[in-house]
Order: C-alpha cells, then structure tokens, then sequence
C-alpha cells in the first residue's frame, strides 16, 4: 500500500512540475536589444541560399526584421504579421507576443518588428514578435 502511494504522488509531482515548466512565464523581447537587424528579403535570401550558415547566424537569436506588411491574420488566438520578401510562397511570420497590441498596423505599411527566431521551412518564423516603434 505505501509502495502504491509513493508512486502515485511522484507521479503528481511529475505532472505539476511539468505543468509548470510548460505555463512559465517566457520573458517578453520588447525592451531586449536585437542581436542582429536585416530586411526581411535578405533574410530569406540567407536561409535560401545556406540554411545552415544562416541558423547560425539567427536561429535562437532576437532579430529586428524590417519590410512591408502583406498581410495580418489571426490563428488559434495569436496574430501573425507577415512580411513581403519578394519571393511570392515564401514570407517572414512574425507571431506576435502574447498580450501585445501591434497598434494601428495594416496591409502595405512599412514596419520592423523584433523576435526570436525558430527557424526556416518554406517561411522564416519569428516568434514572441513585437512592433518596433
């Protein structure tokens, strides 16, 4: 019986704790300085040309990305920015910080936003994204 009640509370503890690693609170990027700034074509243009020597270059890094807003959407409850890259299948998705307002952004402005990296399919994702104003 107690060998029962000892692996039923480590597994309690088990799952709070990771409840609690998965719900932390990640600190927000609007006040941390970007490690790098580039446009949002020579971004692409980077990953395009040598993805691997651009994920060193920016994966896992706070990049400012600069370019015209395509479009604004939202999916499952957080905004997605996306930025014109020249390359019609391919854009910067910058998913925006979760309570973070983008403003009065629209279809055609010119803007920069700043995020954490994560990488590259046939888009370059920028997450915890804010506007830089």
């Amino acid at each position: 019986m107690k060998k029962i009640l000892l692996v039923v509370l480590g597994l309690v503890v088990v799952v709070v704790g990771c409840w609690l690693y998965i719900n932390r609170n990640v600190a927000s990027l609007k006040n941390q300085k970007p490690d790098v700034e580039v446009s949002a074509q020579k971004l692409l243009e980077d990953y395009t040309a040598d993805e691997k020597t651009a994920n060193e270059t920016y994966l896992g890094k706070v990049v400012q990305v600069s370019g015209k807003v395509t479009t604004i959407a939202e999916e499952e409850g957080k905004k997605k920015v996306n930025l014109d890259t020249g390359n019609p299948i391919s854009a910067i998705i910058c998913e925006v910080e979760s309570g973070k307002d983008i403003g009065s952004i629209k279809a055609g402005d010119e803007v920069k936003m700043k995020g954490l990296c994560s990488g590259y399919l046939s888009d370059v994702i920028l997450v915890q994204a804010n506007v830089v104003k």
